[in-house]
């Protein structure tokens, strides 16, 4: 591909690297789930605090990879000053960045923390022209720990899509005119 390719390629928005995560992502190995809520319980303080994983990846063998979608400087910056910086449950075993090719790899991001670049690329071997993304490592991950995530855990977010994909389904149920939805067919 020719760096004119790369230029009249589109923007790489939040969506788009989310699709080329699915795609990248070998799913007869691991199991993705999006919008994955985290539980973890702060060093030093009572209770617990949640935030939300982009998508946690989990090997057959149980063990947890945090991947985050981050399209902008700004938005990658902001990402630190989260909670999950103190004190990230012990099951997620590795975290990677899930980035436009553009931005490179900054000073400011964790060492430990991997980074995978999104690019335009040829799906389509006919065209001439990048048509789709893919990911391409920039940076291994460091292994965080060993510990592999609880089935709770797992069970959890799979309740969570179930709930998630039902209350979607509703709504655009809802958004069908009624005369539509409810036409009695010949």
């Amino acid at each position: 591909m020719s760096s004119n390719d790369v230029q009249t390629a589109r923007p790489i928005n939040a969506g788009l690297v989310e699709a080329a995560i699915r795609r990248h992502v070998d799913h007869r190995r691991n199991t993705l789930i999006p919008e994955a809520t985290v539980r973890f319980e702060r060093p030093g303080q009572r209770g617990f605090d949640e935030y939300r994983a982009d998508f946690m990846m989990v090997s057959d063998a149980g063990y947890g990879t945090e991947l985050e979608v981050k399209v902008s400087i700004a938005d990658w910056r902001k990402d630190l000053s989260k909670p999950k910086w103190l004190g990230m449950p012990s099951w997620i075993t590795r975290f990677v960045y899930v980035v436009p090719e553009q931005l490179g790899i900054p000073a400011f991001v964790p060492g430990h923390a991997g980074i995978w670049h999104v690019k335009p690329a040829r799906v389509d071997h006919f065209s001439s022209h990048p048509d789709g993304y893919e990911i391409v490592l920039a940076r291994a991950p460091h292994v965080l720990g060993r510990e592999k995530v609880p089935q709770a855990v797992i069970g959890k977010w799979y309740r969570n899509l179930y709930y998630r994909y039902w209350e979607q389904r509703i709504d655009a149920q809802r958004r069908i005119p009624r005369h539509v939805r409810e036409a009695v067919s010949p």
